[in-house]
């Protein structure tokens, strides 16, 4: 069995994951033995490269505000590398989400985000590719706010990160975590991609597939253990099986499918513009020359499902119902649109809506950023950061202070999201 040791080690490469460790790494200026193990790095079946881009800090808590503002300072600072477009985001609300964002603006105001609330009127003036305004009570503009590349941005702290010394491993199934005294001590994987599993790009796609669905450790992988000072979860929509594997059982955290389709539809120019969001709940942005659209199916049970089936013209499929219909009510020149390709991902969701950060109850070495709710990209820098002040300080900075929030130990109900796409 080859063996490891690291000061820190990150389960889950992603984009919390992969931010984590550069950020730790840059606070300890490169003196500590840091380690980030996946079962994809690349990330195939990863959140993070399902993920629409959309990037705003526009939120009902302060945790969430201040962790989304922090990360988007920063990326203003790297703009060029990460392709960080700062077209704002289009919010149209119906009644009820009117109400939330008008009582959530004084916080922007506080904060400074730059938001703008327009009335029923003035819609088809700030979105005239609209032409059908019925059920939006107004509209906000989070100017602040934009799209940017996962992929570049993962690869960015990636490339930081391992200038620092941090060391990826790739393949790595974990099976068991040891806990000894109230602290992990060590970790177990089978490496997926042993000489002679891997009979190609195909094969090792399924492989991985299969892992992540089934939780089902690979057979006649080579064993690697990793001792570690510190353990830290950043598994994404897979964050509750690593949690189980050392004690903890988590009932709060469930994945949840979420699908995307690219569409073509020249009709419809939507340069200038960022993030789009109807009340329908369906968003879409510019993509290129095409329009990529989203939409989470809040009805549809939770679990590790991964299968795309958006497809389909026809009136009974979901892509009719969920996609073409609430766009083509909205904007009649969505009426000849032509459907490209489309994927499915996960994300992990909490009962508020808002995910946790911070020590793990009960362990003494333990810490976690997982589950949430899509905001992974909008918070990693923050996240990353409030990680290495938690784990290296015990305490946070003035800037990220109410990340606290985020704890296990919150008021139950008190991180509700409402406006949470």
């Amino acid at each position: 069995m080859a063996e490891k040791h690291f000061d820190f080690l990150f389960i889950g490469g992603g984009i919390l994951g992969s931010a984590g460790a550069m950020c730790l790494a840059e606070k300890l200026d490169g003196s500590a033995r840091i380690g980030v193990i996946d079962v994809d790095l690349e990330g195939e079946h990863s959140s993070t490269l399902k993920n629409a881009g959309g990037v705003r800090s526009t939120w009902r808590n302060r945790a969430n505000i201040e962790l989304c503002k922090y990360s988007i300072d920063f990326y203003e600072t790297i703009r060029e590398e990460v392709q960080f477009r700062q077209h704002g985001y289009y919010w149209m609300h119906g009644d009820k989400s009117w109400e939330e964002i008008q009582r959530n603006y004084p916080l922007y105001v506080e904060y400074g985000l730059n938001v703008e609330l327009y009335a029923h009127d003035r819609i088809t003036d700030i979105l005239p590719f609209v032409d059908n305004t019925e059920g939006i009570a107004g509209v906000s503009i989070s100017r602040k706010s934009g799209l940017l590349d996962h992929y570049s941005l993962r690869e960015y702290y990636r490339e930081k990160a391992r200038k620092l010394g941090v060391e990826f491993v790739d393949g790595c199934f974990v099976t068991d975590i040891a806990v000894k005294d109230g602290s992990v001590t060590s970790v177990k994987a089978v490496l997926l991609y042993s000489k002679g599993m891997d009979g190609g790009s195909a094969d090792r796609s399924e492989a991985i597939k299969d892992c992540l669905l089934s939780s089902d450790a690979p057979t006649g992988g080579e064993e690697l253990s990793f001792g570690c000072g510190a353990l830290i979860n950043t598994a994404g929509a897979w964050a509750p099986r690593i949690a189980q594997l050392y004690g903890f059982t988590d009932s709060q955290v469930k994945p949840r499918r979420r699908q995307m389709v690219v569409i073509n539809c020249p009709d419809v120019d939507l340069s200038g513009y960022g993030m789009v969001i109807d009340t329908s709940d369906v968003y879409f942005h510019k993509d290129a020359e095409n329009i990529l659209v989203g939409y989470s199916n809040i009805d549809e049970e939770y679990g590790y499902n991964i299968r795309f089936d958006f497809g389909g013209m026809d009136e009974d499929s979901p892509f009719f119902r969920y996609i073409w219909s609430p766009l083509y009510n909205r904007i009649s020149k969505f009426e000849r649109l032509k459907f490209l390709r489309g994927w499915a991902g996960l994300y992990a969701e909490t009962p508020d809506r808002s995910g946790f950060l911070g020590r793990v109850p009960g362990l003494l070495n333990v810490y976690e950023c997982c589950a949430h709710t899509g905001r992974g990209l909008m918070i990693s820098y923050g996240a990353g950061t409030a990680l290495a002040d938690l784990i290296t300080d015990g305490e946070l900075r003035q800037e990220l202070r109410r990340a606290g929030d985020l704890s296990r130990e919150r008021p139950a109900g008190g991180m509700y999201e409402q406006l949470h796409l």
